[in-house]
């Protein structure tokens, strides 16, 4: 018999599916060997050596498999094919005693759950790689360093509670920074010049009676061939004199030129593309994504076919696919949408990351026939958006270009001055892959004209604009950023959200971009004071490619982490003498009502609070009252608007007159109220709606669904 361990009891499940009674197949439920928690846990005299232990919830899983050890002439490690699965197939071999064991050990990998890949794994195992094991074992010491030494150190100089990460404190610094740009951020106002322009009619139809395809819009580009600086015109009483001039212009077409333009498919999906994706389409957080991916590789019971995974291993910064994958799709498309939306040779994307591993494929469907549709009723709501995106993407791979007709077209208009507006049309010739996977890419029909027709004027039009700041992170933008720096993997990108969030570093706003709350700043800029290199972006960086050369074998683990705590541990010590003590209190001008001491403001681990000054012996409490909005409750009528904050840190807005009046909602009123159904309308990511879901008025208007 061969005993075959996974980590997850679902992929258990799944696999079992596909093995005879030959096979037992168990769970380790995740690691089985930890770091302690009640201390360091690293001996740094004996070149930082590990101390792991058998957690408690693991005794009774080893045990087990020990047992089942005792039946076993096999042993078949198939856990994940990356530096964590490496780690865990390696620490069961030392929680079950097998290090000098006879029984033969088989280590098997697979990038996706299927009959075909497993049988295919059973037939060519390997050994342990050590060095992904020593490369994660590498990481995870270095952050057990940091955490364990630099936390007690805000401890004493900020507060009681805080903690410090590698990783999550570049994350928190790039927030930070961002804030403070959006702070010091001076809009400046400026305008573009916008003229609606027809094709002179011999009948002299009235211009209001055009519809949009018989009119053209184009904005001015050049002043006396000049062309108008970036972002626009910035003096309003020019602006006014170019429009009083440009009314009295004759328009007549200068240039016409129409291309042929290709749009390529983007690559199939990465773990960070997938989950900046999943955020932009469905508001997914990078951990649920990872959860609902986790389940769909791992297997999901479908009707027709029992437990099956149905895409490949969703940790992964690749876009190799492999040949029969390409092949499937090929064969799908010429069954189902012909040869014109087929390829005739397979479409291969090159990987740019030095450290991505050609062996390991992008995320794909592992049957590309199996389609959303097919299996919708198995799924969850959120696991079908997730499958469907992840089908569309890659089949859209495999798919022909789309083929847009654009057509650019210079104005000129003669007054007093000479000036050039520009205009461009596009028209879709082919969808190619679009019509898989549509993209938001807006048609501009224009009307039949010709070089050097003339163009009766509708409207000319001053639109006034301001320069924005740069926008806040987005879950997406900062795993964006995160991956452009070279920070984190494809492992880490949601445990890094996730971290900073619980730690109360950050908080998320209406639209769910971050925001660092105050003792995050503090957290940051103390950080960066007296440890920049530990929030510093390229040194973060440079280490995580540290941690690739452990695992190619192009450097020690225990020297790297000796070549960056020695200098760490010296800085630690110094900055313990030399940096004072923060005083985070500050008055209110108020008395405690119980002992009559002043209270304060503290930080706690849910923000803020009031608190009297006479703590430990006066525990006296209360929280501080939350800003009215100038916007009346739509409830009550007598109530302001408040924002408030959930215990997680999530934004909410709620009646200044709570517990009488209930009234409370995510987004963010305006104080306007539908003139449609007389709801209340808020902001939602920047467009003013109707707060009732059955109502689609926004921004002034009636949607074309309503209409």
């Amino acid at each position: 018999m061969k005993l075959v361990i996974v980590e997850s009891p679902t992929k258990a499940k799944t696999i079992s599916n596909f093995l005879g009674d030959d096979f037992v197949i168990e769970s380790s439920y995740g690691h089985v060997r930890d770091l302690p928690k009640s201390k360091l846990g690293i001996d740094i005299e004996k070149n930082f050596e590990p101390q792991y232990i058998i957690p408690k919830k693991s005794q009774k899983i080893v045990t087990r498999l020990k047992d089942d050890l005792k039946k076993a002439d096999t042993l078949v490690l198939a856990t994940d094919e990356d530096r964590e699965g490496e780690a865990i197939a390696w620490h069961l071999i030392q929680a079950l005693g097998l290090e000098n064991s006879k029984l033969p050990i088989e280590r098997i990998a697979f990038h996706e759950i299927t009959k075909k890949a497993i049988e295919e794994a059973l037939k060519n195992p390997r050994q342990i790689d050590i060095n992904l094991v020593n490369a994660q074992q590498a990481r995870r010491v270095l952050d057990r360093l940091v955490g364990y030494k630099l936390s007690p150190f805000l401890w004493k100089k900020l507060m009681r509670g805080l903690s410090a990460g590698r990783v999550q404190s570049v994350a928190l610094r790039l927030i930070v920074d961002r804030e403070k740009e959006i702070r010091a951020f001076k809009p400046e106002i400026y305008w573009t010049i916008i003229a609606i322009l027809a094709r002179e009619s011999e009948q002299d139809e009235p211009l209001t009676n055009l519809t949009k395809e018989e009119t053209l819009e184009a904005i001015l580009s050049k002043i006396d061939e000049k062309p108008i600086p970036l972002p626009g015109l910035k003096d309003k009483k020019e602006v006014e004199k170019i429009t009083s001039d440009l009314k009295k212009a004759v328009f007549r077409i200068k240039e016409i030129e129409s291309r042929a333009i290709e749009k390529k498919p983007s690559p199939p999906f990465t773990t960070s593309t997938l989950q900046q994706t999943a955020w932009q389409f469905f508001h997914f957080s990078a951990k649920k994504t990872m959860l609902l991916s986790q389940q769909l590789y791992e297997g999901i019971d479908l009707k027709k076919e029992g437990s099956v995974g149905l895409i490949t291993y969703m940790r992964t910064d690749s876009f190799n696919i492999a040949e029969e994958a390409l092949k499937n799709a090929q064969i799908f498309l010429k069954e189902n949408l012909g040869e014109n939306y087929s390829l005739a040779t397979p479409r291969r994307f090159k990987t740019k990351s030095r450290t991505s591993q050609e062996a390991h494929e992008a995320i794909r469907p592992t049957n590309p026939a199996r389609t959303p549709e097919s299996i919708k009723e198995d799924l969850t709501p959120d696991q079908y958006k997730l499958y469907k995106l992840i089908w569309q993407r890659f089949i859209a791979t495999q798919m022909p270009n789309a083929i847009f007709e654009q057509t650019d077209i210079a104005i000129e208009a003669s007054a007093k001055t000479k000036y050039l507006f520009k205009a461009r049309g596009l028209v879709l010739k082919f969808d190619g892959f679009l019509k898989i996977y549509p993209s938001k890419i807006e048609e501009k029909i224009l009307p039949e004209i010709k070089k050097d027709d003339k163009l009766a004027l509708k409207n000319i039009a001053a639109k006034e604009h301001q320069t924005e700041p740069p926008p806040r992170y987005t879950e997406a933008s900062l795993i964006k950023a995160l991956e452009k720096f070279g920070i984190g993997r494809p492992s880490t990108y949601a445990p890094i959200m996730s971290t900073i969030s619980e730690r109360g570093y950050v908080t998320k706003d209406a639209q769910k971009k971050f925001v660092p709350s105050e003792i995050g700043e503090k957290v940051a800029e103390l950080l960066a004071e007296n440890f920049p290199e530990i929030v510093d972006v390229n040194f973060t960086a440079n280490m995580e490619n540290d941690l690739d050369d452990i695992a190619e074998n192009k450097k020690d683990w225990v020297s790297v982490v000796r070549e960056f705590y020695v200098p760490f541990e010296k800085k630690l010590q110094e900055k313990y003498e030399s940096v004072e003590k923060q005083n985070l209190t500050e008055e209110t001008g108020q008395l405690c009502e119980k002992c009559g001491k002043p209270m304060v403001t503290r930080y706690g681990r849910f923000g803020k609070f009031i608190a009297c000054s006479g703590f430990p012996e006066c525990k006296n409490t209360k929280e501080i009252p939350p800003v009215p909005l100038n916007i009346n409750c739509p409830l009550c009528k007598n109530g302001k608007i408040v924002e408030r904050k959930t215990r997680r840190g999530r934004v909410f807005y709620g009646c200044s007159n709570w517990p009488k009046c209930t009234f409370a909602t995510w987004q963010k009123p305006t104080g306007k109220l539908c003139p449609e159904c007389n709801s209340p309308m808020v902001e939602i990511r920047g467009e003013e709606k109707c707060s009732n879901k059955n109502c689609v008025f926004k921004n002034g208007r009636k949607s074309k669904k309503q209409k």
